[in-house]
């Protein structure tokens, strides 16, 4: 397994005994109140007209008690084992962004041809009771090494029926994804600066959070962002960007929130979705300033054989 730090030693003290938390402490102690005196729920106060209890004799202490509650103390559950000297070799950053590259290379390489459903949605008033859907296109979408690609539109939607929307969704002939790993090529690592921020388990995966930021300010519109990378293919599932200066200032004021997810697709990671939280610098007309762009991807077929002749020149770069 892979850790995250470059430290020597770890020991394991996993199974040693964890401290009651207050919570529990504090249940086991009305527990305990209410098994006093189940009738009243607490002990009973003391009462000086009461008859005194006798005090028991030799005889009477020999006699079985009297059926009553009887308050246990667990004392059977205490688990200790040595400590392990872990000296296990520690994967360095380097290695494991050398693996990411690997892993994203795999991944195009394993695609000859693909196709795919891509729906496109902007949605107006984002992030206030009067969000609508303003504009919806969806295509199926097919593609095929080296740079062969055709687009069928299936739906479109326009809340302006009058006027429609001048939205096109075009794609690029590769499979490389580059939305997702543009951070993450070789050529990139004199660009950006990296550091783990953390691992987590998920579904018995090894799954590492890897922040990563410009190196200079001096690389405008070039976002910071976290990446999940899955550890059992080294690919990237998720990216978080964040843009401390907007790559168009002249039209974009702020890209608030921009997310990229992948899913598997058989055996293949491929791209689910794009989100994004944008603010312009003027009102847009009839959108208003700020605004959610969407892209889904569904009903992948991957390495089908599409012929050549079913892309048409004109949809041939």
């Amino acid at each position: 397994m892979i850790e995250p730090s470059q430290s020597s030693d770890i020991r394991d003290t996993r199974h040693r005994p964890r401290p009651m938390s207050p919570t529990v402490a504090w249940l086991v102690v009305i527990s305990a109140s209410l098994l006093v005196d189940p009738a009243r729920g607490l002990a009973a106060p003391y009462d000086p007209s009461a008859p005194a209890t006798p005090a028991l004799s030799a005889t009477s202490a020999a006699r079985p008690a009297t059926p009553g509650p009887t308050l246990a103390r667990e004392d059977t559950m205490h688990t200790q084992v040595s400590e392990v000297l872990v000296r296990a070799p520690r994967v360095t950053l380097d290695e494991i962004l050398a693996r990411v590259a690997e892993g994203e290379a795999r991944r195009e390489a394993a695609i000859t041809d693909e196709q795919f459903t891509a729906t496109f949605r902007l949605v107006t008033g984002a992030g206030t009771p009067r969000a609508a859907l303003y504009t919806e296109r969806v295509v199926r979408v097919y593609k095929k090494k080296p740079n062969r690609v055709r687009t069928v539109t299936l739906r479109e939607y326009d809340r302006e029926k009058k006027q429609k929307s001048n939205v096109n969704v075009t794609f690029g002939g590769g499979m490389d994804e580059e939305i997702v790993n543009f951070a993450f090529k070789p050529s990139a690592r004199r660009d950006f600066r990296y550091h783990i921020v953390g691992r987590d388990i998920a579904g018995g995966h090894l799954i590492y959070r890897i922040a990563f930021e410009p190196r200079t300010l001096l690389m405008p519109g070039e976002p910071a962002g976290l990446v999940w990378v899955d550890t059992n293919d080294f690919v990237i599932v998720r990216q978080e960007l964040s843009f401390e200066r907007p790559p168009v200032p002249l039209f974009l004021q702020a890209v608030k929130r921009m997310v990229v997810e992948r899913r598997r697709s058989g055996d293949t990671w491929v791209l689910s979705r794009v989100l994004m939280r944008m603010e312009t610098t003027l009102p847009l007309p009839k959108v208003g300033r700020q605004f959610d762009l969407a892209l889904q991807f569904d009903d992948y077929a991957l390495n089908t054989g599409l012929a050549d002749a079913f892309f048409r020149p004109e949809h041939t770069p």
